[in-house]
């Protein structure tokens, strides 16, 4: 059965921006149960993989959960600059975000720094390039 004009716009819903805001920041969450970076359970951080600074933009996509010492204390840094002179650094990890970045970022000006940051650094990952 067809749904009528009527039934659909019964069906949505108005969030608050204050809901929409919560959901959002969950969803991202809900993919990263885990800091994207050290792997301390439950971040309670959003971080910009692609700084904001840098030309990183506020979208899904570009946001990992971490915790807060490691958003601290990267901060604006090139990611990979900053995550791999830390002793927690994972090849697992590293790929994990590079297949996140690479499957489901847009084709952004955040993605493709950090894709070419990634990219230069192909030997150390594992049939990703």
């Amino acid at each position: 059965m067809v749904d009528s004009e009527q039934d659909l716009v019964f069906s949505l819903q108005c969030l608050q921006k204050r809901s929409a805001r919560k959901r959002f920041r969950r969803s991202i969450f809900d993919e990263w149960p885990e800091c994207a970076y050290c792997g301390r359970e439950n971040p309670t951080t959003l971080d910009h993989v692609v700084p904001k600074a840098r030309g990183g933009s506020t979208t899904r996509q570009n946001l990992v959960g971490c915790c807060g010492d490691c958003n601290i204390t990267k901060a604006h840094q090139d990611v990979l600059e900053w995550w791999r002179a830390q002793t927690f650094w994972d090849l697992e990890r590293e790929t994990a975000l590079f297949v996140w970045l690479s499957e489901n970022h847009p084709v952004t000006q955040s993605k493709q720094l950090y894709l070419r940051d990634m990219l230069s650094c192909a030997p150390l990952l594992p049939n990703v390039a």
